[in-house]
């Protein structure tokens, strides 16, 4: 089964106003079924990158495509950021029904899809302890998992995760690392992950996006270690 391009970068260069973080033109193609590392410093771009591809930040020079309408951009992208923000008045549950938004009526009544849809999410990122808590009760780790759950609700064919292990004991990480690369593999997403962790990108990644120099690369995960950032 041939792969289809699901995210086109094409001369790009991103930054905020007249400072541009990424400036070297950067053209590269993400497919269906694929599962990406975006890799490098602190500070280098890979949020800048996120957003930009969200449309939260405006490109300086070049296209992003997701090879439909730019109107049609956020249905097809969900993501997950590692900031945490604060969220008061709902549960568990109520957050992750967030995600069916756009697939809800004029009403956001949720049906019965929509609901089977958030309790597999929960089920999945093994939440059903806490369904019922209020989400500023939570701990950072409990928090990282229920917004990759609502980013999950989406059913998006995108998604960007930016460092989404970040504050997961070693079992919980493994499990994202085994989800993800299963949402890839079977449910033919596109996965995106910023990360530092050069081990989960041999082990589940096909290929890495590598920012060096203002300017992003793609390479094999096979061919980057601990010394490439030094």
């Amino acid at each position: 089964m041939e792969n289809q391009s699901t995210l086109s970068l094409t001369n790009l260069t991103i930054g905020y106003g007249p400072k541009k973080i990424l400036a070297k033109e950067i053209n590269l193609e993400a497919y269906q079924g694929e599962l990406i590392c975006l890799m490098g410093l602190n500070g280098t771009g890979k949020t800048t990158l996120f957003k930009t591809i969200l449309n939260e930040i405006p490109c300086l020079e070049g296209t992003i495509s997701t090879h439909d309408s730019e109107q049609k951009r956020h249905e097809k992208i969900s993501a997950v950021f590692t900031e945490r923000v604060s969220i008061f008045g709902f549960t568990v549950s109520e957050l992750i029904a967030q995600g069916r938004a756009p697939h809800t009526n004029i009403f956001g009544k949720l049906s019965a899809n929509d609901k089977q849809v958030i309790q597999e999410q929960i089920q999945v990122l093994n939440l059903e302890q806490i369904a019922q808590e209020q989400i500023d009760s939570l701990s950072d780790g409990q928090f990282q998992k229920v917004m990759i759950a609502r980013a999950l609700a989406q059913e998006t064919p995108i998604i960007l995760l930016d460092e989404p292990a970040a504050f997961l004991d070693v079992k919980n990480r493994r499990m994202i690392y085994k989800l993800l690369a299963y949402l890839a593999k079977k449910k033919r997403k596109t996965v995106l992950v910023s990360t530092h962790d050069i081990l989960f990108t041999r082990e589940y990644c096909q290929k890495s996006w590598v920012i060096q120099n203002q300017s992003i690369k793609e390479m094999n995960p096979s061919d980057i270690s601990e010394s490439f950032f030094d």
